[in-house]
């Protein structure tokens, strides 16, 4: 019995040493680290949701998980146009809207999620400082940033070697760019595990064997067809979640068609067939909705421009669309302002730290692997393609180019390593503090972020208990106007119709499509410049500026009855005294 004991004793030493059992504990702790590093910047930089888009894909997968259908709350009067234009009687339904903006893959992700724990509550008042359903999108951004972490960890070793990956997952979760795109609660983390796990994916399908060169290549057919289905399967993923996320299939494209395998221009091609075929069915909804393959999408390239300056296209219900001559003009003038903008932001990768240049300064190196180097220069049109899309579309897609970020990371390790070899230093545990100097700079950025003193409230705009009090007053049925209808959508859980460009707009839209029962002005407005934006006649707000702040309504407008809330930031204008 002693004998016997003492061999169990000594084969769970081995296991938890060498063994099954050293990876279950790196496993465990790995998980335990990603789990402080979510609590400790859900802490330190979460009150609440506050971005636009966020919040429109939590509505929109509210909707999708109560009734099976991808529709909105949050109505733009330009897709109210579009759909009116497609009508064979010119009308569009506000209530059970269509959304023309969105790809759908988020939102049925966090409607599963909806459906696990319950759809949050919604046009009910409440105390709770932070609305409850803001956690959801939230929680699910940090289990996808966790999973990405898993792909850094096999990519890194697959292009380099076990140490590589171990510190390339490590620097991605101490990265501040990453932790800072979870706690927006949007889709990006969703389309970046896709994104990096097509990567991944596509190493298996193009790295041979060792000791296999191109010629022998022999194998049976799965061993790289099945890769590639799950790449191409992944790349669908990811522009289904993000359309700017789809840019990941020219990096693989790219990847497989000059790699070293046999007929590799053939795979490429088919791997490319079959995203387009997985994104099809999408296509063809939108198509059968609205006309265009890409819903209203593209029509944010000419919003911000000088033809339709801020959000003007978006809030007007019939827009007066240029010819093809002046759209593109247009178009590259915003394109070079916004160019010159994000050149002086770094492109929104400030917070990339030293391994972003420890990567610029790897093209100086040649790498022994064949893909580690074909990968490197994949990823210069893949992100030259994102950032003259970022460019076209405005500030807010600048944050899609976070997606190629992180392939960054593995190969300024690498380079690193190939520095701190070559230095040859005799200093004992020199490489070990010179590697903790690296990861330490890394996450830099993220320790000064999450000490205090804590991020601020959303308001102004977002206050989900003025959005929630102002709920109670609307009928089932009933419609209101805002400037801010996304957080009206997914606080209060009522149809928002995004505030006309001017009181015509409100006036055909109250008239023709839906009566309007409240209106809802908050900062977004009251906040603008006051004569530039709201007191010259020419201003773009001026028709609104003379109804909530010079006195001067209409004889029909309909609505009469005026209150403010918070101060005098916000004021609510009703049919009729409804509080």
């Amino acid at each position: 019995m002693a004998l016997e004991f003492e061999s169990n004793m000594q084969n769970l030493v081995y296991q938890m040493d060498v063994g099954a059992g050293r990876k279950i504990m790196q496993a465990v702790l790995f998980v335990l680290f990603a789990v402080a590093l979510a609590a400790l910047c859900t802490f330190s930089g979460f009150q609440g949701l506050k971005d636009p888009r966020a919040l429109d894909e939590a509505q929109l997968a509210r909707n999708l998980a109560t009734q099976g259908r991808l529709i909105t709350q949050c109505v733009r009067p330009l897709s109210m146009w579009r759909l009116a234009a497609r009508s064979p009687d010119g009308s569009a339904a506000v209530r059970a809207h269509s959304d023309l903006f969105h790809p759908p893959l988020w939102p049925a992700a966090l409607a599963g999620v909806f459906k696990l724990v319950g759809t949050p509550k919604t046009g009910v008042p409440t105390t709770d400082f932070v609305y409850g359903g803001d956690y959801v999108p939230l929680a699910l951004n940090h289990v996808f940033t966790a999973l990405s972490a898993l792909w850094f960890w096999l990519i890194g070793r697959k292009l380099f070697d076990r140490r590589v990956g171990a510190l390339s997952a490590g620097a991605f979760l101490v990265s501040d760019l990453v932790w800072r795109q979870s706690l927006v609660g949007g889709d990006l983390s969703l389309a970046m595990f896709c994104a990096l796990g097509a990567v991944y994916a596509a190493l298996g399908a193009v790295m041979l064997p060792a000791g296999i060169g191109p010629m022998q290549d022999q194998g049976p057919a799965w061993r790289w067809l099945v890769p590639l289905a799950v790449s191409a399967l992944l790349t669908a993923a990811a522009f289904l979640t993000r359309y700017a996320a789809g840019s990941v299939a020219l990096l693989i494209f790219l990847f497989i068609g000059v790699s070293r395998r046999r007929r590799p221009w053939a795979k490429a091609s088919l791997y490319l067939a079959v995203v387009v075929l997985l994104a099809v069915p999408w296509l063809a909804r939108n198509v059968a909705v609205s006309g265009h393959p890409f819903g209203l999408v593209f029509y944010d390239m000419l919003a911000d421009t000088y033809l339709f300056p801020g959000d003007e296209l978006a809030r007007s219900i019939r827009p007066e669309m240029p010819d093809a001559g002046a759209a593109l003009y247009a178009v590259q003038v915003k394109m070079m302002a916004n160019l010159r903008t994000f050149t002086s932001t770094a492109f929104g990768w400030a917070g990339a730290g030293i391994l972003l240049a420890l990567f610029g300064a790897m093209y100086f190196h040649r790498f022994v692997r064949p893909a580690s180097r074909t990968l490197r220069w994949c990823l210069l049109p893949a992100a030259a393609v994102l950032v003259l899309f970022a460019a076209a579309f405005g500030a807010d897609s600048v944050r899609a180019l976070t997606i190629f970020w992180p392939l960054a990371i593995p190969y300024g390790w690498a380079f690193f390593f190939v520095l701190l070899d070559r230095l040859q230093f005799e200093v004992r545990f020199f490489a070990a503090a010179a590697v903790s100097a690296v990861m330490f700079l890394t996450g830099l950025p993220l320790l000064l972020n999450v000490l205090p003193p804590r991020t601020g409230l959303p308001y102004p705009p977002y206050f989900h208990r003025y959005v929630g009090w102002l709920s109670t007053m609307i009928e089932p049925g009933e419609c209101i106007v805002s400037d801010i209808p996304w957080a009206v959508a997914w606080y209060g859980g009522k149809t928002a119709v995004l505030l006309p460009k001017d009181i015509d707009g409100f006036y055909e839209i109250d008239g023709r499509y839906q009566k309007i029962a409240l209106a809802y002005f908050t900062t977004v407005t009251r906040d603008k410049p006051w004569v530039r934006g709201l007191a010259d006649p020419a201003a773009p707000e001026n028709s609104w500026y003379q109804v909530f702040a010079a006195g001067r309504v209409p004889g029909n407008f309909p609505l009469t009855a005026g209150r403010f809330i918070a101060g005098s930031d916000q004021l609510l204008l009703a049919d009729r005294p409804r509080w």
